[in-house]
């Protein structure tokens, strides 16, 4: 028997203030890195980044992430494209400069990740500026009218694809957050925004229909595991091959 999605809620996260929590700062972008590395969402963006390469038969490209954190999906991004010999260019994003400025510590030394403040928005890009857009565990800090702006932005900017890489709400999901980080943490932040991103998050219809009203005409959505979900969109004409991608990483 499934359990019945609980209503979306828009309460804000501590994180959404990041220049009112220094404090916890670093320590909360520490466990989201550990989220993304050991729940899944690093996965998921790898297989995206893996699939458009392949299908695309390209070995060069140029990438956006969209409100990138501290950047760690970027940074294993560009260490799958080096050990494949691959020319990946990753421009990472963010509006907090208070995030920017850990992202810079943490990649400091790391890869050629260009870091820069945008809005994600209000994207200061021209057209099909990049070949592939991300945004990696981020859609669910916006509410549904400036999640259509994300969308819009990201599908304007990218020349090939784009990815969405979030969580899913659901009530288990929801159970499992508050269990998780109730065990794994002690971190404020962390203990707080867990659970309430899971409530923050959109399902499957949601996150298409997200997308129909952003007039992205091909974006397909599907479950992915840990609670995770992801969102597709590839341009017509762009040279990749419809279809789910692989798992080959």
């Amino acid at each position: 028997m499934r359990l019945p999605v609980p209503s979306r809620r828009d309460h804000a996260e501590l994180l959404d203030s990041p220049h009112e929590h220094a404090a916890h700062l670093a320590s909360s972008m520490a466990e989201v890195r550990g989220v993304n590395r050991y729940l899944g969402g690093t996965r998921v963006a790898l297989g995206f980044l893996a699939h458009q390469f392949e299908s695309t038969r390209v070995t060069s490209a140029t990438l956006l992430d969209v409100g990138t954190g501290t950047g760690d999906i970027p940074l294993a991004l560009a260490a799958w494209a080096q050990s494949r010999s691959l020319d990946l260019h990753i421009t990472a994003t963010d509006i907090s400069e208070e995030i920017l400025e850990l992202a810079r510590k943490h990649l400091a030394g790391r890869g050629s990740i260009t870091l820069q403040a945008a809005d994600a928005t209000k994207l200061p890009y021209a057209n099909g500026s990049f070949d592939f857009v991300t945004c990696n565990l981020a859609l669910h800090h916006f509410p549904p009218e400036a999640a259509v702006l994300v969308l819009s932005e990201m599908y304007r900017v990218a020349r090939r694809a784009i990815l969405i890489n979030d969580l899913e709400r659901g009530r288990v999901g929801w159970w499992s957050a508050r269990l998780l980080f109730g065990v794994i943490t002690r971190d404020p932040l962390t203990s707080h925004d867990g659970p309430l991103s899971v409530l923050r998050a959109y399902t499957v219809d949601e996150i298409e229909a997200l997308a129909e009203a952003a007039s992205i005409p091909n974006g397909r959505a599907r479950r992915r595991p840990m609670f995770r979900l992801e969102l597709v969109a590839e341009k017509a004409g762009a040279g990749a091959t419809p279809g789910w991608r692989n798992e080959k990483l």
